[in-house]
């Protein structure tokens, strides 16, 4: 295989450089090929022609015009996790900076456009290659090993494929050791968290049936089975699990709790334990909480410009009641962390009172709900009000009590956030009033509702674009889309176990709440009268919000089908 064209001119200027001698390349021609396809052309220079790395660095800058940069003291900022190991070393291509959208990558040897296409389209920004010696990038990249996800390091110790029940062989036998044993149904347990923790899963299942034992993994939002297990695993699996829990192992006829902790490289797990007796047996699900979880800026929750300059100005208001609402597991509390570490000032008093406290957050003066004790809800935030509070931060308005309370503290002064569980922003002002408040108190206290849900990402690494047909906009209400319109889907590859999807982000809808509304609120109020008054004040829906990002290539149109619906 012959040289690539930019490979072939850098050769030509070290020829004309005089760095190298044009019959000594010919010699050599067959063996660089091969060198340089398997390792790349600078090593191939360096190990078979003799070039020092100086000459080979600045042979490409003169070739392409690219800046030259040393990296090895730089690489300790660098951005993590932007590229896999894996692609570092394949692309031979380190990630130095990044100021918005911008990327700096380093490399050794000359950037083709593919690849710096290739390396656009897996990062999702703009990359402006620089140049370095080889030497440099080794040095670089031992540094840059310790910025990489530890977790993504720890390697499996079963290999599950070999005790799921779907690849029985005819005989029946399933190979592999004999899990009936407690310490291997132990290691199972250790391979099973392992792998939730390293695939991001928020859930694991443990399933019993009449002829397996399923265990699924939710991960991004949506449920995946991992393997099917024979159902004599099912009692030794779920007495392993309870013992490390501390829970009853020989209750099985009513509904038990328990949690565990677990530390994987650097990252720490709160995992909390469910069990509910089905037909077959006891079923459980392991919820895994991140200790370890960073607090996200507003930035990067995948607000539009438009709808985060909306919630920032509900922020900014001194005092009412701003609700984030949206089912279980759609990022409230992250959406109301963020805002709070944007808020949070020597000068401010901030309180919350949550069950549980998810995120520990400085100069922010948490309260554990401990309902059995009597802190309930109401009674911390009584007691919060007594604390000269400026900003309130309640983990859920759940009944009439606590949403009587949180108004008071609304209109008198605070700034009150809360989280609800509604359908949609708009549906949150009547669910507030079903629980008791009065309406009266809803329309002065209220002043602006956030709904969101989380969308997978498509997959960066097997991202396709389609044109979608005229069937599929009319189902969609996308007929008003010029001709030509693309739209995005992923084949599904390795990166992404071939699900096309890989991580999540949140689509919004913001409703303001406007003098209209207020008076409509104290009246006769109706989802549909909102409605009507809340999109003549420019509110438009977070189906629309969906819709622009899987036009922009982000999510696909399903996913933003399957979490929303059009009104």
């Amino acid at each position: 295989m012959a040289l690539t064209r930019e490979q072939q001119q850098l050769l030509d200027v070290l020829v004309a450089e005089k760095v190298l001698q044009s019959d000594r390349v010919q010699a050599k021609q067959s063996i660089l090929d091969d060198t340089a396809r398997q390792k790349g052309i600078a090593r191939s220079l360096v190990e078979i022609l003799s070039v020092s790395e100086e000459d080979v660095v600045k042979g490409i800058c003169k070739a392409f015009g690219f800046a030259r940069m040393k990296i090895a003291s730089e690489i300790e900022t660098a951005p993590s996790n932007v590229l896999t190991e894996e692609e570092i070393v394949r692309f031979r291509a380190l990630p130095v900076f990044q100021i918005g959208l911008e990327l700096t990558v380093a490399l050794i040897d000359p950037p083709s456009q593919p690849l710096v296409a290739e390396l656009q389209k897996i990062t999702s920004r703009r990359v402006l290659p620089v140049i370095t010696t080889i030497s440099d990038f080794e040095i670089a990249f031992q540094k840059y090993g310790g910025a990489l996800d530890k977790l993504e390091r720890i390697g499996s110790s079963l290999d599950l494929s070999k005790y799921d029940i779907r690849n029985r062989k005819p005989s029946g036998s399933i190979r592999g050791m004999d899990l009936e044993a407690e310490a291997s149904m132990s290691k199972l347990v250790d391979e099973l968290l392992l792998r939730a923790a390293k695939s991001g899963s928020s859930d694991i299942h443990v399933e019993p049936g009449e002829a397996e034992l399923m265990i699924r993994f939710r991960i991004d939002g949506v449920l995946q089975r991992i393997v099917s297990l024979p159902m004599t695993y099912h009692q030794g699996l779920i007495a392993v699990i309870k013992a490390r829990a501390g829970m009853d192992m020989f209750e099985r006829a009513v509904p038990l709790d328990g949690r565990i902790s677990l530390t994987f490289a650097d990252r720490l797990f709160d995992v909390r334990i469910n069990t509910l007796p089905l037909l077959y047996g006891e079923k459980m699900v392991l919820r895994l909480l991140s200790k370890t979880s960073m607090i996200l800026s507003l930035d990067n929750l995948g607000f539009s410009a438009d709808n985060l300059i909306k919630f920032r100005s509900l922020l900014s208001i001194p005092n009412g009641i701003v609700l984030v609402t949206g089912p279980t597991g759609s990022g409230k509390t992250t959406t109301l962390y963020a805002g709070l570490n944007e808020m949070k000032s020597i000068g401010r008093n901030i309180t919350t009172v949550e069950n549980p406290v998810e995120y520990k957050l400085e100069l922010v003066n948490q309260v554990q709900v401990v309902a059995e004790r009597g802190l309930t809800f109401a009674a911390a935030l009584r007691a919060i009000l007594r604390q000269d509070p400026n900003v309130v931060l309640i983990g859920e308005i759940r009944d009439s009590e606590t949403g009587t309370i949180a108004t008071e503290a609304a209109l008198t002064g605070h700034l009150v956030l809360s989280t609800m569980h509604t359908n949609d922003a708009i549906g949150a002002i009547p669910r507030m009033i079903n629980l008791g408040v009065e309406s009266s108190w809803v329309s002065a206290s209220v002043i602006g509702v956030l709904a969101q849900r989380l969308v997978r990402r498509l997959c960066s690494r097997c991202i396709d674009e389609y044109e979608p047909d005229a069937a599929m906009l009319e189902a969609a209400g996308l007929m008003h889309l010029p001709p030509g319109t693309t739209l995005f889907k992923a084949r599904g590859c390795s990166s992404c176990n071939g699900v096309g999807y890989k991580g999540r982000l949140a689509i919004h809808e913001v409703l303001t709440i406007s003098e209209g509304m207020r008076d409509l609120i104290t009246g006769e109020v109706t989802t549909t009268k909102l409605r009507v008054l809340a999109v003549e004040g420019g509110f438009r829906e977070m189906y629309f919000d969906g819709v622009q990002k899987a036009l922009a290539g982000i999510t696909s149109l399903e996913e933003v089908q399957r979490v929303t619906r059009r009104n």
